[in-house]
């Protein structure tokens, strides 16, 4: 009993913090020092930088450690989100790994990412502060792609065991879909969320992703248009000089009508063929971490319905922890204060949800 009550006033007071803020050092106290320290690991010729946060422990113990990985974002590791949260977590009782991943900051999926992240993963035994048999991922939104795919085969599922995925993909073709047309259907729900014009990354998407086009003496076009796209919306680009490919592509990525969407994915077979190799759904019945899963039902940027297709997908792991709420958008915490009906009806609930989370990260890491 009093273990559970410890474990809960912890999660508590975390909760607290990450409502409150940074200056709310509800877990140690003003004065806790969180050590930022740069590494680098090199494999295969490439080199992954990350940053390591600790609070210094003076006992020499070793601590469970938590990588934390960042989704589209040109900041990178440099997401001051995620520095908050890296901070937090250092504070928390975690040796906090957060590494620079390349593909992520050009808006690129790829396998690059995947390989980086086992690196640094097998590059912890290093650290003479972190206990490697506990060792956990937290992913954000399309960044938790390369965690699960990479959780369904070694390295990474013999070293991790347990996995914090908020807003991440599942099925990247469904996900595709609501990101261009803002549809869904599975598992009961059927809808549309208004696909947003302002913070819209169709057009860095294809940017990013313009590899898994078939080469093309005109592939400067495409992303001319691409760019000009990005710095206006609105603008009027001509790629009538473009590859049929590259037409197709950029028809996709343009299209906001979800009645259209198979027409054009069809239209655009290379773009299948790069889908099925980056959807976890086609690998995840070998994953045996711990899933701890959260979804806002208003995320813009991947449907809430992954999670669930997530929660259902891994029949070999331990049963996965599932929060659905409105305590975030997207990745973001934003609980509503203004009425006492908002607070009732979405800021408490949000606030239990949100400890409960906390609680299930604590005991999967044994802290």
């Amino acid at each position: 009993m009093r273990e559970h009550l410890r474990h809960g006033w912890r999660a508590a007071a975390f909760t607290l913090e990450l409502v409150a803020g940074d200056r709310a050092r509800w877990l140690t106290g003003p004065r806790a020092r969180v050590d930022v320290t740069a590494h680098a690991v090199t494999h295969h010729g490439r080199v992954v930088r990350y940053e390591c946060y600790a609070v210094p422990d003076r006992r020499g113990r070793r601590h469970p450690a938590v990588v934390v990985t960042h989704g589209f974002t040109h900041e990178g590791a440099a997401d001051p989100r995620l520095q908050a949260l890296c901070r937090r977590l250092a504070r928390a009782g975690f040796v906090v790994v957060a590494p620079e991943f390349d593909e992520m900051r050009q808006y690129r999926l790829g396998e690059g990412d995947q390989a980086d992240l086992e690196a640094v993963v097998a590059g912890l035994a290093t650290h003479p502060g972190i206990d490697v048999t506990r060792v956990g991922v937290i992913a954000f939104s399309f960044g938790a792609a390369p965690a699960l795919i990479g959780l369904a085969r070694p390295p990474l599922r013999d070293a991790v065991t347990f996995a914090v995925v908020f807003g991440g993909y599942f099925d990247l073709k469904r996900t595709f879909k609501y990101v261009l047309t803002g549809a869904y259907d599975g598992f009961g729900y059927h809808g549309r969320l208004p696909v947003p014009t302002v913070g819209d990354d169709r057009w860095k998407f294809l940017r990013g992703n313009q590899a898994m086009i078939p080469p093309s003496p005109t592939s400067h076009l495409l992303e001319e248009a691409a760019a000009r796209r990005i710095a206006d919306p609105a603008a009027v680009v001509d790629v009538r000089g473009c590859s049929a490919a590259e037409r197709a592509a950029f028809a996709l990525i343009e299209n906001r009508d979800p009645d259209r969407f198979d027409a054009l994915y069809a239209a655009a077979p290379f773009v299948d063929a790069w889908v099925q190799r980056l959807s976890p759904v086609h690998t995840a019945h070998a994953i045996r971490a711990r899933l701890i899963l959260i979804h806002s039902f208003t995320d813009q940027k991947t449907p809430f319905i992954e999670s669930i297709a997530m929660s259902r997908g891994v029949p070999h792991a331990p049963p996965p922890s599932l929060t659905l709420l409105n305590a975030f958008a997207h990745v973001d915490l934003r609980l509503d204060w203004r009425s006492l009906t908002s607070l009732m009806r979405d800021g408490l609930p949000g606030l239990v949800a949100i400890w409960r989370i906390v609680v299930a990260v604590m005991r999967a890491a044994r802290l």
